[in-house]
């Protein structure tokens, strides 16, 4: 079900905070001419945030840097699970309850996914590592366990 709101938060561009916000005085003061030092925080989806983090961790998997990034097979990987991944978040907007096409983008997304997990030497995903809740605090664990 397309619908559902688990994979519409997924695409949520304002579902993920990714900088929280921060107050913006000095000493306590205020200094801005409309005494706004609240500051803002910044958010985005998941799915973007997960596409950084692949085409980071993909980019880091370099035999030797002369390479252009795009020409590594995990960089085209990610990029591969990217493209059925924005056509499937294209036809999931649309909020259809059984949408084919969206099906057949999520399965040929899940196959590169695992493609790609493979190549960056994680675990795949029926592996179960994946189903669990993780945190996305800084230095909070190292390790997939």
């Amino acid at each position: 079900d397309m619908s559902d709101p688990t994979i519409q938060t997924f695409f949520d561009s304002n579902a993920l905070v990714v900088v929280k916000a921060k107050r913006k005085d000095v000493n306590g003061q205020c200094t801005k001419k409309d005494n706004d030092c609240k500051g803002q925080e910044i958010r985005d989806s998941p799915y973007n945030d997960m596409k950084t983090s692949m085409y980071l961790l993909g980019n880091a998997f370099r035999i030797n840097q002369t390479k252009a990034p795009d020409n590594l097979p995990t960089v085209r990987a990610a990029k591969a699970f990217f493209k059925d991944m924005d056509a499937m978040e294209k036809r999931v907007r649309k909020g259809k309850a059984n949408d084919s096409a969206a099906i057949a983008n999520y399965a040929a997304a899940l196959q590169v996914l695992d493609e790609y997990l493979d190549l960056v030497e994680l675990p795949p995903t029926e592996s179960g590592h994946y189903d669990k809740e993780f945190s996305r605090e800084v230095g909070d664990s190292a390790r997939i366990t």
